[in-house]
């Protein structure tokens, strides 16, 4: 550190003594050569009253006056008086800069350098290396957990960050949080308002809370979405799927019919939606108009529907270690990507052993269709606690991959205990 010092002290000093000398005479060199200016002016004058003269625009008299006031001029220019003045305030001047430079330079370089440079390379190389290993050993990147509480602490300084709580809700859903995601977009309408894109996100995550039921607070936030944004796509399929749900069918036909000319360019859920307005128009008791397919509204096979037949059992051991009224859970998601399911059913133990369709009239979101993957995994899981989310002593099975669409049925048998 001693070196740097010295070297820096060095340069700063080689610096000054380069500026010094043209500092102390820049101003001292200025005087003759504004004296020089003043003679070659008067020349120049003296030059112009001659023409004058001899045009006869000047008499004799009036160029002898002129003559003698321009000389007169030019003297008091020159006098040595003021020149000797002018180089002493000049070079007084230049004895402040100097000074000031002196003073200043140092204190603003080291100044800057702590402020915007890298101080701690003057420390010795092994306690640099030392504190630098510390905090990145295994070169680890943080986890999500380290990410959202990153995240929490952010909104914790800045609540009023509807960006954040929007990211941190998203944040719930991916970890398959769904309880904690809708709180969380809860506190973002307190903060938004009746936002379409809010209420939508909160009614995903209220719905996957209660295992993908639409009734209550999740109809209510659709409702509400699909007529401040009635041009809405997702608001439109989400509003005639709980329509259809609660029996109002001629409402949920209404919203699909409105959807469907947007959704022309998607054939697949082109065909999902006429196939739901087949099934609603029949219910509803109407003619089965405007289905372009000339195929059944309803398949029974869960493989020219897109889906997959799933038989659930429950391994011997835990027969008796489970009661008839917990809940089970059966779901099928992407193999990457969010654990979100793209399908899911809620039954009960008592159930067991069962055998069920899973298929795009389980999904939520139609843009997390089941028919939009090729494979999948399916699992089915006890839940002690009644909750969607997975918890420490839940029974569980699962197999992969199982490619949708695929004929044969898929058995899954739950046989192990989550740690």
């Amino acid at each position: 550190m001693m070196l740097f010092w010295i070297v820096s002290v060095a340069l700063m000093l080689v610096a000054l003594v380069i500026l010094a000398p043209a500092l102390l005479r820049a101003r001292a060199a200025e005087s003759p050569d504004r004296d020089g200016q003043n003679v070659i002016i008067a020349q120049e004058r003296l030059a112009e009253l001659n023409a004058e003269k001899q045009r006869g625009t000047l008499t004799e008299a009036q160029f002898d006056k002129s003559r003698s006031e321009l000389e007169q001029s030019l003297l008091i220019d020159l006098d040595e008086a003021g020149q000797e003045a002018s180089f002493t305030e000049a070079s007084t001047v230049g004895r402040l800069t100097l000074g000031a430079m002196v003073l200043l330079v140092p204190v603003l370089t080291v100044g800057l350098y702590y402020h915007l440079g890298s101080p701690e390379l003057m420390r010795p190389t092994q306690e640099r290396m030392a504190n630098a290993d510390a905090p990145h050993q295994g070169d680890a990147m943080p986890s999500v957990e380290e990410m959202m509480a990153a995240l929490m602490a952010r909104l914790k300084e800045n609540p009023e960050d509807s960006e954040g709580w929007f990211l941190l809700g998203r944040s719930y859903m991916a970890l398959d949080n769904y309880a904690m995601a809708s709180q969380t977009f809860e506190k973002l309408h307190q903060l938004v308002g009746d936002d379409p894109v809010v209420l939508l996100s909160w009614a995903d995550a209220q719905a996957m809370a209660q295992s993908g039921n639409l009734a209550g607070k999740p109809s209510e936030l659709i409702r509400k979405a699909v007529k401040l944004a009635p041009d809405d796509t997702t608001a439109l399929w989400l509003a005639g799927m709980v329509e259809n749900q609660t029996g109002n069918y001629e409402l949920a036909i209404s919203y699909w019919e409105r959807l469907e000319p947007k959704i022309k360019d998607d054939p697949e859920s082109r065909q999902r939606i006429e196939s739901l307005l087949a099934s609603a128009r029949e219910k509803a008791g109407l003619e089965t108009v405007g289905v372009s397919s000339p195929e059944p509204a309803v398949s029974t096979d869960a493989a020219e529907n897109g889906g997959i037949t799933v038989r659930v059992d429950l391994s011997p051991e835990f027969k008796g270690r489970v009661g008839p009224e917990e809940s089970l859970f059966i779901y099928a998601r992407a193999l990457e990507g969010p654990r979100m399911p793209l399908a899911a059913a809620r039954r009960k133990v008592r159930d067991l052993p069962l055998e069920l369709t899973l298929d795009d009239s389980n999904a939520m979101v139609p843009a997390m269709k089941l028919s939009n993957f090729e494979q999948v995994l399916v699992g089915a899981r006890i839940s002690r606690t009644g909750e969607a989310i997975a918890r420490s002593g839940d029974l569980s099975g699962e197999v992969s991959p199982v490619r949708v669409g695929a004929t044969g049925v898929v058995e899954v048998l739950i046989d192990k205990p989550i740690p």
